[in-house]
């Protein structure tokens, strides 16, 4: 890595999807930005993406700020439009989604102005998932709408986005918490925001939907254990949860502010055991360095042709 020769290896942000909990990483971001601890790289998939790409935009307190008013301020009427029939008999009707994404695009064009991904100060990856093989695929340029709304296109929810000829959804399925994919990229130091927490407790619901997509962060949350247990001993991975977030209906965004403060105060009670133990966070090349894209090329960031 010429004239990098101080760099051992890159700082990531990963934010997670997590639907309406991913107010809480609004939270997690300010107890990072107060401790001067910027990513080289940033990747997010659904919620997370959206948000990763805000704070990629411009890492800043304003960008906080912002993201702050989005998230109490969303309503599950504003994101999700009421219509004659409730959304029981909206989810037993035919067809292969529920709800228009048009109020998500809107939120999307409102906040996120640039027009291409590759415009962020920092790097920024989305995930979205191929809807004919499952497989996870990655963007780091391009239009940010269709994009977003892909990574966002919860299956039966939104509507697969189609980019460039293929169909995409919900990032989270395929690789909710990319730890794998930020090690590929150079970084040792990982920092995960995640919309949930790692110690589940007993669940009742009132509704079989919640059923369902509680047995979705299951199984995301089993991929990122058995994930953070293959790390190899010399990266550090720093996993930022929200036990809050657990408890809170899919569709209830009127904990926004509390989810916030949660996440808030979880990234700080992590960050502290972290002093305690020695390993003092360290600041990120970034934050002396001003971030060049082709330096991705000498850690094998490799574009996926589209």
């Amino acid at each position: 890595m010429s004239g990098h020769q101080d760099k051992t290896g890159y700082t990531a942000f990963i934010l997670s999807g997590g639907g309406n909990r991913g107010a809480a990483q609004v939270g997690m971001l300010s107890a990072l930005l107060e401790h001067s601890i910027f990513p080289d790289f940033i990747i997010g998939a659904s919620a997370g993406a959206l948000n990763g790409t805000s704070f990629a935009i411009s890492p800043s307190r304003q960008t906080l700020s912002e993201l702050f008013d989005l998230w109490t301020k969303m309503t599950k009427n504003s994101l999700f439009p009421p219509r004659r029939f409730g959304s029981t008999w909206r989810y037993a009707q035919r067809g292969s989604y529920v709800y228009s994404n048009d109020a998500l695009e809107n939120i999307i064009r409102e906040h996120i102005h640039i027009s291409d991904l590759k415009d962020t100060q920092i790097p920024v990856e989305i995930v979205v998932t191929d809807l004919l093989n499952g497989e996870p695929h990655r963007f780091h340029s391009g239009d940010p709408t269709p994009i977003l709304l892909a990574s966002s296109a919860l299956p039966g929810t939104f509507s697969p986005i189609e980019i460039n000829g293929k169909l995409y959804i919900d990032g989270g399925i395929a690789d909710d918490v990319p730890i794998r994919r930020a090690l590929t990229l150079g970084a040792n130091k990982i920092y995960v925001l995640y919309c949930s927490s790692l110690d589940r407790t007993h669940k009742t619901f009132t509704r079989p939907i919640e059923a369902v997509l509680d047995s979705f962060t299951l199984a995301k949350m089993a991929r990122l254990k058995a994930d953070i247990a293959d790390v190899d001993a010399n990266a550090q991975i720093t996993v930022f949860e929200s036990r809050l977030a657990q408890g809170v209906a899919w569709l209830d965004f009127s904990h926004a502010h509390a989810l916030i403060e949660d996440g808030y105060k979880s990234a700080l009670e992590a960050l502290k055991g972290h002093e305690t133990a020695g390993l003092t966070p360290t600041k990120s090349y970034f934050s002396t360095h001003p971030p060049k894209r082709d330096r991705f090329g000498e850690v094998g960031y490799k574009p996926i042709s589209k």
